[in-house]
C-alpha cells in the first residue's frame, strides 16, 4: 500500500496579507528600478566625460561608492576571486533580490509557498542586516554619501516591516493579531 503523501500547510491569505503582497509588488518594483539605474552607473562610469546624475558633489558620490572594492562584496570578502562569473556587484545582486520579492508577491496571492512568512521574514531581515553593515561603510569606512544606496536601504528596511506585520499577523509566531 503506497504511503500517503504529507499535506502541505498554507496560512490562509487576509485582506491585509493581500494588501501587503501590494506593497511588497511595489517595493520590488522600486528596487528593480534603482538598482537598474545602479548598473547603467555602473556600466558607464568609467567612460570619459561620463557623469552620473547620481555624484551631487564631493562627499555625494555614487561612482565613487560603486568602484570601491565594497560594491563586490563576494570578492572583497575572499569568497570568490576578484573579476569571477561569481563576483556579481551590488547591482546585480539588488536586481536578482528585488526581482525574487516582486514575482514572490505575484505569486503570494496564489498561496502556492508553505512557510511563505518565516522565509519572507528571513530574506527581508537578511536584507535589513546587510543594509546596516552597507551603511557602517558608507558612514565610517568610506566617509561617503550615496543617495542610490540610501534607495536600496530605504526598499529593505521597507520590506522588513511589511515581513514583520506578515509574520507576526499570520499567526505564524504564535500571536496573531491584525495589522495593516
Amino acid at each position: 500500500e503506497p504511503e500517503p503523501t504529507p499535506q502541505r500547510t498554507y496560512m490562509p491569505l487576509t485582506a491585509a496579507s493581500k494588501r501587503r503582497a501590494i506593497k511588497v509588488a511595489l517595493l520590488g518594483l522600486v528596487g528593480l528600478t534603482i538598482a537598474t539605474y545602479a548598473l547603467s552607473v555602473e556600466t558607464q562610469m568609467h567612460e570619459p566625460g561620463y557623469e552620473a546624475a547620481c555624484d551631487i558633489g564631493a562627499g555625494f558620490s555614487c561612482t565613487a561608492v560603486f568602484s570601491s572594492e565594497y560594491a563586490h562584496p563576494l570578492s572583497h570578502w575572499g569568497l570568490v576571486k576578484q573579476g569571477d562569473a561569481l563576483d556579481i556587484g551590488l547591482a546585480v545582486a539588488g536586481m536578482a533580490l528585488y526581482s525574487a520579492y516582486f514575482v514572490a508577491a505575484c505569486l503570494w496571492r496564489l498561496n502556492l509557498v508553505p512557510y511563505r512568512q518565516p522565509l519572507f521574514l528571513a530574506v527581508a531581515t537578511a536584507g535589513a542586516c546587510f543594509s546596516c553593515y552597507l551603511l557602517y561603510v558608507l558612514k565610517f569606512i568610506l566617509g561617503d554619501f550615496c543617495i542610490v544606496c540610501t534607495g536600496f536601504h530605504c526598499v529593505n528596511f521597507s520590506m522588513f516591516a511589511v515581513a514583520l506585520f506578515e509574520f507576526f499577523d499570520s499567526g505564524t509566531s504564535g500571536k496573531g493579531g491584525k495589522r495593516a
